[in-house]
């Protein structure tokens, strides 16, 4: 397949809107409804949801409300490849990703310097064609920054030492000037199932571990089965990568799922989450 050099926007006009006009102004409702508990100085790493902004949007807007008025020259989005499996993990390499807003634009050198440093980065475009959890993270991350450069990596394999190769790799090759405007996000929901008990246990559950901050506990419980993500490795990744940056802390911004957002159980209930990294 070949490779666009502009990523076209495929969830558009069902997972948020395409005017950009509506789009601006149910971000700008999200945003303003949500009220952060904490109001760190300097955000390193969010995790932040995928789903459809009308389930997930006001959640994932709780990270996102922190980063207004802050700069940050580029951002690093880790998202799962839901359909396609490829090992290692694929970063776009074309000139940006399109979104309502225009064009997020890619950084080709440190792209291409990941690359040349490491196996572990391929590109698949299978992979991106149809993939969801990445791109809905753009327009909020336009919305609330600006201009930014964008990194977008899709992870397959949801296991500690992809993360890790990963992770230093980023480390190694980000500029040390550069740490401090480098924004990290994590791209995942939690429960997925037909049980609303099972999907807030689990969700808690997630939410204990994750404040942990402990990337091996975090696999353990989702190996073990005893916590659900659909992108546990995002997870991982922007745990590994934020601590390199200088993370210390995580804390819980908001909790919820597709249940509560829509006011009633129906056979299938997701679960949503926003926490920050400083």
């Amino acid at each position: 397949m070949k490779q666009p050099k502009v990523r076209s926007m495929v969830v558009a006009g069902a997972f948020y809107s395409e005017d950009p006009d509506i789009l601006r102004r149910d971000i700008q409702k999200y945003l303003e409804a949500a009220q952060p508990p904490v109001s760190p100085a300097h955000p390193i790493g969010l995790i932040s949801p995928h789903a459809g902004y009308q389930y997930s949007g006001g959640t994932a807007a709780y990270g996102y409300k922190l980063l207004i008025g802050k700069k940050y020259k580029r951002v690093i989005v880790f998202a799962l490849s839901h359909r396609v499996f490829f090992p290692g993990a694929s970063v776009f390499t074309g000139s940006g990703y399109e979104t309502p807003f225009g064009i997020a634009p890619v950084d080709h050198e440190l792209i291409a310097k990941l690359q040349a440093s490491s196996p572990i980065f391929t590109f698949s475009p299978a992979a991106e064609k149809l993939e969801h959890s990445l791109e809905v993270q753009i327009p909020f991350l336009q919305m609330v920054l600006g201009d930014f450069f964008l990194i977008p990596i899709l992870i397959r394999d949801q296991d500690l030492a992809t993360c890790q190769m990963v992770a230093d790799a980023i480390r190694k090759t980000l500029p040390a000037e550069d740490y401090n405007s480098t924004l990290v996000v994590g791209s995942t929901d939690l429960y997925h199932g037909s049980s609303y008990s099972e999907c807030t246990s689990s969700d808690s559950t997630f939410a204990e571990t994750l404040l942990k901050f402990d990337e091996r506990e975090f696999e353990r419980m989702i190996r073990r089965n005893e916590m659900m993500a659909c992108g546990p490795a995002s997870v991982m990744a922007t745990m590994l990568l934020s601590r390199a940056l200088g993370a210390k802390k995580i804390a819980l911004l908001h909790q919820t799922n597709s249940a509560d957002v829509v006011g009633y159980k129906s056979d299938y209930v997701v679960g949503y989450l926003s926490a920050v990294l400083y």
